[in-house]
Order: structure tokens, then sequence, then C-alpha cells
């Protein structure tokens, strides 16, 4: 009997697996709140510099973003599952309030995963700045300032709201989450991102 229990567990938890794999996305229970305007649907990109998989996604990332129409909006979330990456969640803050985005994400994603760069310290990421006209002082000022500590609290609650334990990550108007395993693989987070995408937009 004991046989028998322990095997309908696995199927049910076979099944519930298959179906994930089948649509591509897990749905939340609860729907997290939404940080863009009503006419806008979200998608939020999860990821840590340190992560291989995302900085073979940000490129893939990037493009597929400057495809998707005016309706829909991409926003950053740096994971801080730790402090090494709540380390660089700052980096990525402080470079969002310098307006130093567009120039250095993926340069800091190319430091650490091409030149082998060690960007563990303060000091480290006052030198990777001082690229951009930075000043180290400045850096390490805006590294506790209360508008960074107040986006990494609000971040790591959001990263619980998305019951994410890894990352890349893709969540879809608070609701949906994609993630390499669920899709089937990095390109297809994108292709099920749009699958979504469409669909809210066709029920609205």
């Amino acid at each position: 009997m004991r046989h028998i229990l322990r095997g309908l567990v696995l199927l049910v938890v076979s099944l519930v697996a298959s179906q994930v794999m089948a649509q591509g996305y897990t749905t939340l229970k609860d729907p997290a709140p939404l940080q863009v305007t009503a006419d806008k649907i979200e998608v939020t990109a999860v990821f840590s510099y340190t992560c291989g998989y995302c900085y073979q996604l940000e490129p893939q990332l990037q493009t597929w973003t400057l495809k998707q129409s005016s309706d829909v909006q991409v926003v950053k979330l740096p994971a801080a599952f730790n402090k090494q990456w709540e380390h660089l969640a700052r980096a990525y803050y402080i470079m969002d309030v310098l307006n130093l985005t567009e120039q250095a994400h993926m340069a800091m994603f190319n430091a650490i995963h091409q030149q082998n760069a060690n960007l563990g310290s303060q000091r480290a990421l006052g030198n990777f700045f001082e690229q951009y006209g930075i000043k180290s002082d400045q850096t390490e000022q805006l590294y506790t300032s209360f508008g960074v500590e107040s986006r990494l609290r609000q971040d790591v609650a959001r990263i619980k709201a998305y019951r994410i334990t890894g990352v890349p990550a893709l969540v879809i108007d608070g609701r949906y989450v994609v993630d390499g395993k669920s899709a089937g693989s990095l390109e297809n987070m994108l292709v099920v991102a749009d699958k979504l995408i469409n669909e809210i937009r066709q029920s609205r």
C-alpha cells in the first residue's frame, strides 16, 4: 500500500511538472503589485551580474525589448539572494541613479564574464564607475544612500512575492513567471513571454 501511495505522489508531481513545461510558465497564486501604469504590460527581468545564464540571456533580451510595442515596459530587477548578489544589486541601482544604465549595464556583465574582473568590493565598484567620469567618493556615498537602501528593500520584497529562487527569470504582468526550466531553454523564455503578452493584450 505504501508503495502504491508513493507511486501516486510521484505521478502527481510528474504531471504537474509536465504541465508547467508544456505551458512554459508558472502562475502566481497571488499576483504581485505592478510597477508600471495600467496601460502598460509589465515584464520584470530578474537577474544577477554573476549569473552566467543571465549574461547569455541579456543580449537576446535587449534585442527582444527593442522589438516590443509601446504598451510593453521592461523593468530590471537585480536579485539579492546573498551578500555578493546584494552588493552587485547596489551597483545596478547606482548606475540607474546616475543615468548610466544604457552604457554600464552590459559593460558590467562583460567585465565579470569576459574580463574576469573582481567587482566584489566598494573600491572595485568605484574604479568601475570612474570610467564613466564618476568620482569614487560619489559611488561610495550612493552605495549606502537612502534611495539605494529603499530600492533594495523593495526589490527583495518583490522577489519574495514572485516566489523566485533562481535567475534569470521573467515575470509577466505580475502574474506569470518564466524561467529556463519552465520554458525549456533561455531562448524559449522570450517566446513564452511573447505568447503571454499577446494573451494579456487580447484580454484587455
